[in-house]
């Protein structure tokens, strides 16, 4: 009677701890939140970092956590003058930022969304690069100028005609 008493047990305290497991469920992805006071300072140090010229990608002057920039939108002779952190605001995740940028070349201000990711590294997105990656897409090439039509158009009749007739047999 003893020995089925404590196989009894045993599997008593077995569906104990299964039914405890799967009550303490947890959002998988809550680990990879970084705090309020860790996030604001990876984009306080990316933006600082844009202000001194630096580019998109790993911020030099970050070690332990390592922040890295992720900014498609930004056009490389675009220089960052001043910037507000505004706060966070709401977005698809938590750690989204709004931010006001003053912008040269040319002078320009625009209010836009970062998102901080990650615990080491620390990820810095422009919320649209951010939703991109979200969806498992990117950004598309830019289109053709006028300038690219215009050449198209300046080409030579005789080189079209000859691109379009058939090789003689």
């Amino acid at each position: 009677m003893l020995m089925g008493w404590t196989r009894f047990a045993r599997v008593q305290w077995f569906v104990l701890a299964a039914l405890l497991m799967g009550c303490s469920r947890q959002d998988p992805y809550a680990r990879y939140i970084p705090d309020e006071h860790a996030a604001e300072s990876a984009l306080k140090a990316a933006l600082e970092a844009w202000k001194d010229g630096a580019a998109v990608g790993p911020v030099p002057a970050t070690v332990k956590p390592q922040v890295i920039v992720v900014d498609s939108w930004r056009e490389p002779k675009r220089k960052l003058q001043s910037y507000q952190i505004l706060g966070e605001v709401p977005g698809n995740t938590p750690r989204c930022y709004a931010v006001r940028l003053n912008l040269t070349n040319p002078v320009a201000e625009d209010r836009v969304r970062f998102v901080v990711l990650g615990i080491d590294p620390l990820w810095v997105y422009r919320y649209e690069d951010f939703e991109l990656v979200a969806h498992w897409d990117h950004r598309m090439p830019e289109e053709k100028t006028a300038k690219d039509d215009q050449e198209t158009a300046d080409k030579p009749a005789e080189s079209a005609a000859e691109e379009s007739e058939p090789a003689p047999e």
